[in-house]
Formats: structure tokens, sequence, C-alpha cells
């Protein structure tokens, strides 16, 4: 797993039939200092927006995000959590 920021979505005019109507947005990945530079297409099914902060899980748990126990989705990189970072009043 690794935490992250949205900053974009991927679009595409041609889909696998597999991923219809599955979201694809990019994730800049935080390091020590800031952002590494590293860039991951991750599925998204939480609806993350521009901007939020997420935790992207990959193999098992990537595929677990979409169904629990699975081993039949072909998913290497997914959102499963979105960090909300409002202040507590």
């Amino acid at each position: 797993m690794i935490q992250g920021r949205v900053i974009g979505e991927v679009w595409a005019t041609k889909k696998l039939a597999h991923l219809k109507n599955q979201k694809l947005v990019l994730v800049a990945q935080r390091g020590e200092n800031g952002f590494s530079g590293r860039v991951i297409v991750a599925m998204d099914r939480l609806d993350a927006k521009n901007g939020d902060e997420v935790v992207v899980s990959f193999g098992s748990g990537a595929r677990n995000v979409f169904v629990p126990g699975s081993r039949t989705i072909l998913v290497d990189a997914a959102i499963s959590q979105i960090i909300d970072r409002r202040p507590v009043i």
C-alpha cells in the first residue's frame, strides 16, 4: 500500500469489456519530503476527486477492493481508502 494524491483521471476512447464503467485515476505517490515523482494508474470505486489524499492497494489487496477473496478479477492497483484531513472541532 502507498499513500498519495489523485492528480487526474485516465480517459480512453476504447476499453476492454471488463474495464467498461470502471474509473481509472492517476495517483502521485507521497514520499518522505512531499511527493516522490512516481505516478500510478489505479482503479477507483470510491469516487475520489482531484486533490483527494488516498491509499492505494496492490495485488490481492486491490482485488479485494472489488470482490473480497476473488482470484479471477484482474486488478493491479485500486484505491482502498480516501483520507479525510478535515480538522476535528
